[in-house]
């Protein structure tokens, strides 16, 4: 799919970082306590200055031992208007590349819900949501999990001037699992400095479509071809892997990179844009640069691939560069305005607007506490 030919990654990035679905969720997570009743050890924002997500919520279960329970969510609605199999596939992988990153007694003791949204009396969405559900039920199979309960809103479309309209087909799911040790948790701020060295896990194996991804959608458009977790083996093995990193101590931040992409330094395999805004499964591991051939020694043992896309930097700078080409070198505070952006917007609409332009404003100046 050509996106927007001669468009640079810089353009597209003022674009995709103001999505909803990657922009800050700043608009929400100032909203709420977020420390209730003392057995939250994983809360929703992580980092000195809690502005990053964390990809898993997890609970203790007593105040006296570090047992506890892990939950994380998994949806691709808009990759359903293309392929509605793929959707579901996605959205279970979602759900674990985001529950990874919390240490859990066992992947077969994962369980989920299923929630189902379609507008399924309307011609042609039944039959999709069947096919969808029969491929659920395939990668499940696989991957030794299982869906315990759910809910359904099969009535998803409405009529308005004598027109139907029809939300996109979804299925969100909630996975969750118990833990032996809750103080194994894995957040995406980057911790290292100059001696982390960022590792990315490719789940498509190399394959590069926009199709649904947020680059699309940035653009207004749906795309061609979706991206699709076709060999579910594989994931589980990569679950797996990475479960035995996270018990050895060998991860320092990790994140998911199914929505928005993955900007860093990469080497060819094809198109500039689709390499770096694909919404494919995938991981980025921060590893220590001391530690980076045991590492890789570990994913090679469980025959999953994986490959250096970068060096973190205690500088403030954010350079991208795509067959050894830099096609960014910006200030991290300029990409991290951006990345606000749209929060702020919504903020204003909830807030006095001076009292939302002064937390913008302060927000370049902040440091992380001594």
């Amino acid at each position: 799919m050509d996106i927007a030919p001669g468009i640079t990654v810089i353009d597209s990035l003022k674009r995709v970082l103001r999505l909803p679905s990657v922009c800050s969720k700043r608009f929400l997570t100032t909203k709420v306590d977020r420390c209730v009743t003392g057995l939250v050890a994983q809360q929703q924002t992580v980092g000195p200055l809690k502005i990053t997500l964390s990809d898993v919520a997890v609970i203790v279960q007593t105040y006296s031992d570090f047992t506890g329970g892990a939950c994380a969510i998994g949806e691709q609605s808009i990759k359903g208007l293309l392929d509605p199999k793929a959707m579901l596939r996605l959205a279970v992988g979602e759900a674990l590349t985001n529950l990874v990153w919390a240490k859990i007694t066992s992947r077969s003791d994962v369980k989920a819900s299923g929630n189902w949204m379609y507008a399924a009396k309307l011609d042609g969405e039944g039959a999709a949501m069947y096919d969808a559900a029969i491929a659920l039920s395939e990668a499940m199979i696989e991957l030794g999990i299982a869906i315990d309960g759910g809910k359904d809103s099969l009535s998803m479309a409405a009529h308005a001037s004598d027109e139907v309209v029809e939300a996109p087909g979804n299925r969100v799911i909630s996975a969750d699992a118990t833990c032996p040790d809750i103080t194994k948790i894995v957040t995406p701020h980057l911790k290292l400095g100059n001696d982390g060295v960022l590792v990315h896990i490719d789940l498509a194996k190399g394959k590069q479509r926009l199709g649904g991804s947020a680059l699309a959608q940035a653009f207004d458009l749906v795309g061609d071809e979706c991206p699709d977790p076709e060999d579910v083996s594989y994931l589980k093995r990569v679950f797996e892997g990475v479960q035995e990193l996270l018990t050895d101590g060998l991860i320092s931040a990790g994140h998911d990179i199914s929505d928005g992409g993955l900007i860093l330094e990469l080497s060819s395999r094809g198109n500039l844009l689709q390499t770096l805004f694909s919404g494919k499964l995938g991981l980025v591991l921060e590893v220590s640069k001391h530690e980076l051939g045991v590492v890789l020694e570990k994913l090679q043992n469980f025959s999953i691939s994986a490959e250096i896309v970068g060096q973190v930097t205690a500088a403030p700078m954010v350079e991208v560069k795509f067959d050894g080409i830099a096609h960014l070198n910006e200030e991290m505070s300029l990409l991290r305005d951006l990345w606000e952006d749209t929060s702020f917007k919504l903020e204003k609409f909830q807030r006095l607007a001076s009292c939302v332009d002064s937390e913008r404003e302060g927000l370049k100046s902040r440091h992380e506490p001594s």
